[in-house]
């Protein structure tokens, strides 16, 4: 494993998918990685605004072979477990996941990823895994309505290598439990650090618009997010299809 770091990038992502796409050399667990990322890509063409200089960015590669591509959502469990177990080794506390792969410290976002894959046939030949974790930046300049980093938590300013070493070490370990067959366990852990696993909270439908008050029943292993009403009625959402509503009273998808 290498780790090839950038003085300054647009994109981790996009400079190691493009790396690829012509030809160079990079292996599994293969790291890229930069303290000024300048135009950081989200979900769905969200914008990832990062300070310079206060915060890690960086992009694993992986080569899933053996996994299916229906059961793709398992990667972004195993990214987002380790992301939440490697951010408690530093003293946070309510670290959780918000469905899909957002990482919150309480109803604030400290962590987001965006990963990309690439098929052959039926498998994968490669799997781009891109992370942000918002570590001693205090402002932001954007509209993102709810970040937070380390250094707000904790009052303390935070080695960003340190954070993205301890992540990638947690997601290498998840990966190899992965090729031994361990997915069970892995999403049973992922659906254990769900930010609103219990309890009933507001939800917008994002088509048409509706609020309604819902549980989280389960997340199916294709990664379908299951809600259910009080009255028992089961609703079905991919990303983006649904919206959770935060306690500040925006809208967060």
């Amino acid at each position: 494993m290498q780790k090839i770091h950038l003085l300054e990038t647009k994109s981790t992502n996009t400079y190691l998918i493009d790396a690829l796409a012509k030809g160079s050399n990079y292996d599994e667990y293969d790291v890229i990685y930069t303290l000024r990322q300048t135009a950081g890509r989200g979900q769905m063409g969200n914008i990832w605004e990062s300070e310079p200089d206060r915060n890690i960015t960086f992009s694993i590669l992986l080569r899933p072979l053996f996994l299916p591509i229906r059961e793709q959502f398992v990667i972004s469990e195993i990214a987002c477990l380790a992301i939440a177990e490697a951010l408690d080794c530093f003293g946070l506390s309510d670290i959780s996941i918000k469905w899909p792969n957002d990482i919150y410290c309480r109803d604030k976002k400290i962590c987001g990823m965006l990963i990309e894959n690439s098929l052959t046939g039926s498998r994968f030949s490669q799997c781009v895994v891109g992370i942000g974790i918002n570590v001693n930046q205090t402002q932001w300049i954007g509209n993102a309505p709810n970040p937070t980093s380390m250094l707000l938590k904790l009052d303390r300013e935070i080695d960003p290598i340190a954070v993205m070493d301890n992540v990638i070490e947690v997601i290498i370990g998840y990966y190899e439990k992965l090729k031994q067959g361990k997915k069970n366990v892995i999403h049973d852990l992922y659906l254990s650090r769900l930010y609103r696993r219990e309890g009933f909270f507001s939800y917008q439908d994002a088509e048409n618009g509706k609020f309604f008050m819902a549980r989280i029943k389960t997340i199916e292993p294709s990664g379908h997010l299951q809600l259910e009403d009080p009255e028992g009625s089961t609703y079905r959402y991919m990303f983006k299809e649904v919206k959770f509503v935060l306690p500040c009273g925006v809208t967060k998808e």
